[in-house]
């Protein structure tokens, strides 16, 4: 037996978790704004008139707002300058508004009207229907080719890009709260790992073990648990991503666990063999 692998059970190690998260800070209000006006400014400089923000990653990382994007439009348009204006169903309005950080207008749409129509209607009332729209990269092709074609139909002098240079050139620079979050997410995981190295015993499946993770990673301060977990033994490794019958664990066999967890939206993604 190696040390630090095997000789405990999963009630004994996670008795011994405790919660990591009590003293961490999430994302201020400020900090939201700071971003908005980065990415104005990005926008300024590249001479791009408005940013459609698409409900996922993107739109929470500028206005804190958790969304996730489905076949119902859900966003922001963010004018290089002024405010923010967000875009949503209109019997989405009210729940949207309780997940919001950023406060801001809603523009809403009915089931019988055109939300692309809408975000043209919104560029329009901000001074922006003319010159370079830029569209969050990861937007649905029918949304942006909904919006392409409201523009078409009112002859509006529009030119449609990619957000990278703006979404990207905000979020690859992360701010000292952000490496916080990132590193005690990651913290946390190599806590689990530590733990459920303790566990392993010959007959034990991946189940089991991934179920150990989950609740390991719950103990420490993830609401949802494990963000994902992959584990597999022996001759499996060999198969990163998975295999569709995985193998219980038997002596002298490799152990593969790659698993992560979010805190406050950030994610930790560590691999152990």
């Amino acid at each position: 037996m190696s040390i630090g692998i095997g000789g405990s059970t999963a009630e004994i190690e996670l008795n011994k978790l405790t919660d990591m998260t009590a003293d961490i800070a999430p994302i201020s209000l400020d900090e939201y704004q700071q971003r908005i006006s980065k990415a104005q400014q990005l926008m300024r400089e590249q001479n791009i008139s408005a940013l459609y923000l698409n409900a996922g990653t993107n739109l929470t990382y500028f206005t804190g707002t958790v969304w996730y994007s489905s076949e119902r439009l859900v966003g922001a348009i963010l004018p290089a300058q002024g405010n923010l204006v967000y875009i949503a169903p209109w019997f989405e309005v009210s729940t949207l508004s309780g997940f919001m950080q950023v406060k801001s207008e809603v523009a809403s749409w009915h089931e019988h009207e055109s939300p692309y129509q809408l975000v043209i209607d919104v560029l329009k009332k901000n001074n922006c229907a003319q010159g370079i729209i830029a569209i969050d990269e990861s937007t649905a092709f029918f949304a942006v080719d909904g919006m392409i074609n409201a523009a078409k139909d009112q002859k509006l002098s529009l030119d449609f890009t990619s957000s990278k240079t703006i979404t990207a050139g905000c979020r690859m620079i992360k701010s000292a709260s952000e490496i916080a979050l990132l590193q005690r997410a990651k913290d946390m995981t190599m806590v689990v790992h530590r733990a459920v190295a303790k566990i392993l015993t010959v007959g034990i499946t991946t189940a089991q073990v991934t179920d150990f993770i989950n609740k390991a990673h719950r103990k420490l301060g993830a609401p949802k648990g494990s963000s994902f977990c992959i584990v597999l033994f022996g001759q499996d490794t060999a198969y990163p991503h998975g295999v569709k019958e995985p193998k219980t664990l038997d002596t002298n066999d490799m152990v593969l666990i790659d698993t992560g967890c979010l805190v406050q939206g950030y994610n930790s993604d560590i691999t152990q063999i």
